[in-house]
Formats: C-alpha cells, sequence, structure tokens
C-alpha cells in the first residue's frame, strides 16, 4: 500500500458451505418405514386376538344352531382392524407425544425464562434503580469543538480508569477541522427496554441482555443533523460521556464498563456494563446495555426514508465538489437513525401485542432459545462478530404473524392470538421455513410506500409506523442460514419422534462449525485490496460509499465474499456462511494466507 494510507489489518474469515442433502429426508422416511414395520406387527396381534374371539363365536354359533337358536354365518369371518381404529391409535400416540412435548417446553421456559421483578432478578432490579439515577444526575458540559471534546474525554477516561479512552466515532471518523459542536447533556428519560420487562429474556449460551434507553436531550441537535454523520458523531460523544462518568461512580465497583458495537454497526456503539466475577450479580449472567436514543420528533424522520441519500459523495471525498458523482441512496445508514428514534414506539407496540396475546411472550421466548442454539458464536478460540439477525428481528416477525391483516397471498397463514405458546412457535417456525425474505417484502398493516422499501436490495420488513425496514443491515447468507434451520426444524416439529425436543432445542451441534457444515475453510486476509482507498487520487468514491453503508469494513468484505462465493457454488451448495472474528485488529496488517484447517 502507497505511503500516507490507512493500514488495514486482515480480519480472520471462516467461509462454511452446507451441500445438498437428503439427510433430513431420508431419517423421516426410514423412521415412516419403521412405524409401517411397528404398525404391521400390532395388526398381527390384532388379527391373531381376532381369529380367536371368532373361533369362540363360531363354536358358540354352532349350539345355538343345534338347540334351534338362529344366527348369520357371516360373523364367521375373521375381521382385521378397520381404518378407523387404526386413526385412533395413530391420534393417540400422537397426542401423548404433543402432551409431551408440551410439558417439556414448559420444563425448559421455566428453567430459561427470565423474568423481572422476581426473587431471582432481585439484585439485577436493585442496579437497574442504580443506574438510572446515576445517569440522570451526570454532569453536562458546554458546546466544544470535537478535538476538544476527544481531548476531554481521554482526561476524563484517564482520572477514573488510569488510561485514557477514545470517544468511539463511526467509520468515517469526523475530518480535521469539521465544523460541528459537540456537547454533553444528562438523559431526559430513562428506561429499561427490550425482552427484559416484556417477559422474553432468557438465558443463552454466554448470558441475557438487559438493555437501558437512554434518551438524548433534543436540544443537543439541529435539524439537518441527519446529513453526513453528524447525528452519529453527537451520539458517540454522548456515549463516551455516558462511560467516563459511569467509571467515575459507584457502579465501577459492581460491573466492567467498556464499549460495544450494537449489530456489529460502528455507527451504534453503546455502553455495556457486565458484573465483576466476585459479585452476587455475575451469577445471575447477565449484561446491561445502555443504549442511546432520541424522541421522534427530535429529527424530521419523513426524510429518513430508504431511497433518500444523507451521506455526500463530497463529504466522503473530502472534497467540497458537489456534483462527484451521482449520489446514491443510503438506507441502512437511514434505518441506524430511525431505528434510534423508534425504541420505545417498538416497545410499546410489543407491549400491546403482548397484551392481546397471553401466550406470545412465552413463544417470543422459545424463538430467542431456538436462534440461540443455532448461533456459532465462536470458532474453537477465537470470538465471532455478533450476527445483525437478532431476537428482537424474530420477535417482530412473530408479531406480524399475530397481528397483521394484511398477510393474505404470503406463505404462511396468520396465527390466532388465542394460540399456546407451542402452537405459535410451531406457525412461526413454518412461516420462516417457507418465506423467503430476500424476494418477498412485508409490512404491517397497509401504510408504507413499498415502492420505496421493495426499490432497494435486501430483506424488508417494514414496521407498524411506516418508517423503517426491521431488517435493514442483515445480510442475505444470514437469512438464508436462518431459512434452512427453519426448515429442518419444522421436518422435527411434524414428525413427533421420540427425541425432537432435543433436536430442536437443545442440540449442541448445531454451535460447532466442524458438525454443523460440510466443509470449513480458515481466510487470513488482507483487508486493503477488499476495501476502497480512503483518500488521494486512486479513491473510488462509489465503492468507498458502498462499503460505508454496511457500518463495518468487516461486514463489508463479509458481504463481498458471501456473494463472490454464493454465485460461484450455487449449484453445489445449499448455503455458505461466513463469519468473521470479533478480535480483528485494524492497526497491524497482516498478509495475505489462506490455509484449510478442517
Amino acid at each position: 500500500m502507497a505511503a500516507g494510507k490507512r493500514k488495514l489489518a486482515g480480519a480472520g474469515l471462516a467461509t462454511h458451505s452446507t451441500k445438498h442433502s437428503r439427510k433430513d429426508q431420508t431419517r423421516v422416511e426410514a423412521d415412516d418405514s419403521s412405524n409401517e414395520s411397528m404398525m404391521s406387527s400390532e395388526d398381527s396381534g390384532a388379527e391373531s386376538d381376532s381369529s380367536m374371539h371368532d373361533a369362540d363365536e363360531l363354536k358358540l354359533a354352532g349350539e345355538n344352531h343345534e338347540s334351534g337358536v338362529g344366527g348369520s354365518t357371516e360373523r364367521n369371518k375373521a375381521r382385521g382392524a378397520t381404518n378407523a381404529e387404526i386413526m385412533a391409535l395413530n391420534e393417540a400416540s400422537l397426542l401423548f407425544k404433543s402432551n409431551l412435548f408440551k410439558l417439556q417446553i414448559d420444563e425448559l421456559l421455566s428453567e430459561t425464562l427470565v423474568t423481572a421483578g422476581s426473587k431471582v432478578t432481585r439484585d439485577l432490579d436493585a442496579a437497574l434503580k442504580q443506574i438510572r439515577d446515576v445517569l440522570v444526575a451526570m454532569d453536562s458540559t458546554k458546546e466544544m469543538t470535537v478535538d476538544a471534546a476527544t481531548n476531554l474525554v481521554r482526561k476524563l477516561g484517564k482520572q477514573a480508569t488510569g488510561h485514557a479512552v477514545a470517544i468511539p466515532f463511526p467509520d468515517p471518523a469526523p475530518a480535521a477541522g469539521l465544523a460541528l459542536k459537540l456537547a454533553f447533556e444528562a438523559p431526559d428519560v430513562v428506561n429499561v427496554v427490550g425482552s427484559y420487562p416484556l417477559g422474553m429474556a432468557v438465558r443463552t449460551q454466554r448470558s441475557f441482555n438487559v438493555d437501558v434507553l437512554a434518551q438524548m436531550p433534543a436540544q443537543m441537535f439541529q435539524e439537518r443533523d441527519y446529513m453526513n454523520y453528524r447525528y452519529f458523531y453527537k451520539r458517540a460523544f454522548f456515549v463516551a460521556m455516558i462511560r467516563v462518568q459511569l467509571h467515575a461512580s459507584a457502579l465501577n465497583e459492581l460491573f466492567d464498563i467498556e464499549f460495544e458495537l450494537l449489530r456489529s454497526d460502528t455507527r451504534l456503539p453503546v455502553v455495556v456494563l457486565r458484573p465483576k466475577s466476585d459479585t452476587r450479580l455475575s451469577k445471575l449472567g447477565c449484561v446491561v446495555r445502555i443504549q442511546p436514543s432520541i424522541a421522534p420528533d427530535t429529527l424530521p424522520l419523513r426524510r429518513l426514508m430508504p431511497d433518500r441519500n444523507h451521506v455526500r459523495a463530497a463529504y466522503v471525498a473530502g472534497t467540497t465538489d458537489a456534483d462527484l458523482v451521482a449520489e446514491q441512496a443510503t438506507p441502512q445508514y437511514n434505518a441506524a437513525v430511525v431505528s434510534d428514534a423508534l425504541q420505545l414506539t417498538h416497545m410499546k407496540y410489543l407491549f400491546e401485542t403482548n397484551e392481546q396475546c397471553t401466550e406470545f411472550g412465552r413463544a417470543a421466548a422459545l424463538l430467542r432459545v431456538w436462534l440461540g442454539q443455532r448461533t456459532v458464536q465462536h470458532i474453537g478460540q477465537q470470538q465471532l462478530m455478533a450476527p445483525r439477525i437478532s431476537g428482537f428481528a424474530l420477535t417482530m416477525v412473530l408479531a406480524w404473524l399475530v397481528r397483521s391483516a394484511n398477510s393474505g397471498g404470503v406463505t404462511g397463514a396468520r396465527l390466532s392470538s388465542s394460540m399456546d405458546a407451542h402452537q405459535l412457535f410451531k406457525g412461526a417456525i413454518e412461516f420462516l421455513a417457507a418465506h423467503d425474505f430476500n424476494h418477498g417484502a412485508l409490512q404491517f398493516g397497509t401504510d408504507a410506500d413499498m415502492t420505496v422499501f421493495g426499490a432497494q436490495s435486501g430483506a424488508v420488513l417494514v414496521d407498524p409506523s411506516a418508517s423503517v425496514n426491521v431488517l435493514a443491515g442483515v445480510q442475505p447468507w444470514e437469512l438464508d442460514a436462518l431459512r434452512l434451520h427453519a426448515q429442518q426444524t419444522a421436518l422435527d416439529l411434524n414428525h413427533h419422534s421420540a427425541n425432537h425436543f432435543s433436536r430442536v432445542f437443545l442440540s449442541a451441534a448445531l454451535t460447532d462449525v466442524t458438525a454443523k457444515y460440510d466443509h470449513v475453510f480458515r481466510l487470513d486476509i488482507d483487508m486493503a485490496p477488499f476495501l476502497a482507498a480512503r483518500f488521494g487520487s486512486e479513491m473510488n468514491v462509489t465503492a468507498r460509499a458502498a462499503e460505508l453503508e454496511h457500518g463495518h469494513p468487516v461486514v463489508a468484505v463479509q458481504h463481498r465474499i458471501a456473494q463472490l462465493l454464493s454465485t460461484a457454488l450455487a449449484r453445489q451448495t445449499r448455503l455458505v456462511a461466513v463469519h468473521a472474528g470479533a478480535d480483528a485488529s485494524f492497526d497491524d496488517r497482516i498478509k495475505a494466507t489462506r490455509r484449510h484447517v478442517f
């Protein structure tokens, strides 16, 4: 790479492919053959018992005839089990297995479901109240330049922790001399949101998340701050100030406090509080995430539809040439802003759905357990980046199935609010198995302009406010993997075998890449050839803007590799999945190497 350019380190990428296979069908056919053999055996026994019974009837008929009592010779004919009797036996067997499955689900939820306000969560609820008290009492700052804000955060971080803390600016970071003023004010609204207060939080492989919404005051923003990352720069400073002031509070004795990216998006950093190992709270296995938000009327959301562009090519190139290239829409960028503004709106909608359908929360919890069992979180000792398909997305799909009046013509039927958790879960799985999100856009109600949302590439599920695509940023291969898992689960649910509960909810092989995929490859690559030049005469503004749209350089490379391999191996594979290591560093360059590890 030429001198003066930023050096990019390679991220470890593991590429997985799954061959065409009829293993599940073979298993089903084999089990069906076993059932037929068992039924044949039962039929033989029934015929034997029937023949003995008919022999007694024949003897009795002869005696009656001799004594002058008439009897029909038709009764002497031996008969087997009728179709009605066979159906009754099958129904009894299925009923028993179904009842057992429901009992197992109840036991699973009793072990994994985390309920707010219970005895188990007493320490967590007390900690959440303490976090709220600290947040609303935080010190404000006056407006300052980007450089002054950076120095302030470094200074406060060093005073509180002994080392400097950097503001988690997104890519691209603010340019030198950018005319932008940053300020901090304590959040004016603090609420616990997400799955925990809705009764849907479950303990997965590692822990469960508790989301705390910290609403940024409207006076921190100007009307056009949605342009050219200005909103995200102010958001990043807000997050940094929360972290350094939490370090200076009593919460620093209870939690390890750090930054984390929401959905692996550099535009969406959050503050994460993990209980220290020597505290009682650590036994619960919870992680508290403080997520910034804004009120829906802080910025004009109507201007943030997915067909609009709000990252100008001139800003990306670092020039003042307004006519540099044709502006492309920025749907993922726009969705990241709108999602922050609609967190409470979505929370209210899910709460109303939970009120209308009493088993909705338990069914959503089952979907979260199911998804967690199929999420690859590490390969060997290497931790992977968080996937962009989340429990929230599946919960919104379930809410769409329960409440949407516009599901006609779409594969899969609506779900009744009177169904139990098992039926809702099964209906959602069958819908996920049948519907291709990459080619079938959905919306809540009929208010959304689908010509606007449908014109953008990728999966589309328009939220109830008709303002944002819930699936924005989710990669196509992630949805393909979700659909494949749902198809396999639908077979298990409809098969009613003795161990189908274990295959649906308890199988550890689903998180082991060596057992999950037919071929596993590891790529240690130099990121630079895959990414557009950052600046200079070699810079391709269109390519650079497309890369920024993904929200993370590694995600952009993931997308390119998955797209390339999926096209090349379309006839040979059912799925190509690309996972990236979470410990990817951009400080040093790694030489391109390739090796086959399994």
